[in-house]
């Protein structure tokens, strides 16, 4: 056997070696690429609830004003806790 006969068997070994490492080891990966691939997912998909519910002006109050006080005359006073409610509205986005 001359040395170049040799060289080839030990890298063909060495491969054949890796072929059967990678071939045990590829199933863990793929679970495990899967397992991240889900996780990521998952913040994303909790990220943009988040995110679309906290655009969402819920009211604060449903509470009706009892009365407006405005020293103006003619206009309506739902006029007004309209506008307030709508200036207040605007001040928190």
């Amino acid at each position: 056997m001359d040395e170049k006969h040799f060289e080839e068997l030990w890298e063909q070994e060495e491969r054949q070696g890796l072929q059967r490492r990678l071939q045990q080891e590829y199933p863990r990966w793929q679970r495990a690429r899967r397992v991240r691939r889900t996780a990521l997912a998952s913040v994303a998909v909790l990220l943009v609830a988040g995110i679309t519910l906290s655009t969402f002006h819920f009211p604060l109050s449903t509470r009706n004003y009892d009365s407006v006080a405005c020293n103006r005359r003619g206009i309506a006073d739902s006029h007004w806790a309209n506008e307030a409610g709508r200036i207040l509205t605007i001040e928190t986005i």
